[in-house]
């Protein structure tokens, strides 16, 4: 069974990948008109203000070399330097603020069955570690989505057949 998968997702992936060869072969240049008044130095690494910006981390880079025991808890009750402006979060960017008994993506549940149908519902309880309150909201907009979509079908139906 896994190799029948595997051989199914190379496949795909082939197929794909000559696709997007043959797309770029009809693609043409397209000339960018960039405003005059851009300031094209932004773009430009600057090496000296990034070791500056980093200059805090290799100084808590070198402590942590020479004491490998030190952990980050007995650096905080020590109200150590090094870490004063350094976040105790292991997530990138902040993520891991957010509750995981909310809805995935920040996208409400509902509208994850009511767009998506039972796929929704799966994505929905995959990416939610499997709640059940998460699911059931997806469940009750794909139920919504089903039932809108049974009754615009039968008015559509009995408008047809009164026509004719």
């Amino acid at each position: 069974m896994k190799k029948t998968i595997l051989k199914c997702v190379s496949i795909v992936l082939a197929i794909s990948l000559l696709a997007t060869q043959s797309f770029t072969s009809y693609a043409r240049t397209v000339k960018l008109n960039v405003p005059a008044n851009v300031d094209e130095t932004i773009f430009t690494l600057d090496e000296n203000q990034l070791n500056s910006e980093l200059a805090e981390l290799n100084e808590l880079e070198a402590f942590l070399e020479t004491n490998q025991n030190a952990t980050y808890a007995d650096l905080a009750d020590s109200h150590s330097l090094l870490i004063s402006n350094i976040d105790e979060s292991a997530s990138p960017m902040g993520m891991g603020d957010q509750d995981k008994s909310g809805p995935p993506l920040g996208i409400p549940s509902f509208i994850w069955g009511c767009l998506l149908g039972v796929i929704g519902i799966l994505l929905v309880y995959i990416l939610t570690d499997q709640d059940k309150a998460e699911t059931k909201k997806a469940l009750w907009g794909c139920v919504t989505w089903t039932v809108i979509y049974v009754v615009l079908y039968v008015a559509w139906f009995a408008t047809w057949e009164t026509a004719n």
